[in-house]
């Protein structure tokens, strides 16, 4: 797990709203679907609050996120946003134990079949190599189809999505996999930190 800036000009057409400021973003978790969902701080939020309001914020996002995804050009942003859609909704439920919405899982299940993966053998110069290779040519976006796919796996199995978090910052909106059972800040240098130092003020002030 690590902590990127993506600084807001990335998500503004305007280069004068560029003030500087950047948005956190939680990456390296063990499936790229909930690096996915935390680019949004929660549904509903502002525009500048979401690393996908613009191309530009969706590719600084993917740059971040190549080497974990299929090679291929980048998907339409609305397709990659319906996507982050489904899994939040899919994986807030399951973290706040509430029945998962019908729609969201078909809506995965669309993003599962548009690109069907199929292994094949490649010769190297030390032996055969096993390659995934994804079919675009179904009309899907390998990208957004392997990112489905593994959370598929990941979301139907009990014992990996029992490791799912919100971070415990009340003010925090952001969901992480607790592969460490004793973590529960997003990121501590930044979560953890921003609680331990509120605790602080309180006790100094008696409250």
């Amino acid at each position: 797990m690590a902590l990127i800036e993506i600084p807001n000009v990335y998500n503004s057409d305007m280069a004068a709203s560029a003030s500087g400021r950047s948005r956190l973003a939680i990456v390296g978790e063990p499936v790229v679907a909930v690096d996915l969902i935390n680019t949004v701080a929660a549904p509903g939020s502002a525009v500048t609050n979401d690393l996908l309001s613009a191309e530009r914020g969706a590719a600084a996002w993917w740059r971040v996120e190549r080497a974990r995804v299929p090679d291929g050009g980048l998907p339409d942003i609305q397709a990659l946003r319906r996507l982050r859609s489904a899994l939040r909704d899919v994986i807030v439920a399951l973290v706040d134990d509430c029945p998962v919405s019908q729609g969201a899982v078909s809506d995965l299940n669309f993003f599962t079949r548009s690109a069907p993966a199929s292994t094949r053998l490649r010769l190297t110069g030390t032996g055969l190599l096993a390659e995934t290779h994804w079919h675009g040519e179904y009309g899907g976006n390998p990208r957004l189809a392997f990112i489905a796919t593994q959370a598929a796996a990941f979301l139907s199995d009990p014992s990996k999505v029992s490791k799912l978090r919100r971070c415990a910052n009340p003010a925090c909106s952001m969901i992480f996999i607790a592969v460490n059972p004793r973590r529960s800040w997003c990121a501590p240098g930044v979560c953890g930190n921003r609680v331990r130092v509120a605790r602080h003020h309180r006790r100094a002030d008696g409250t």
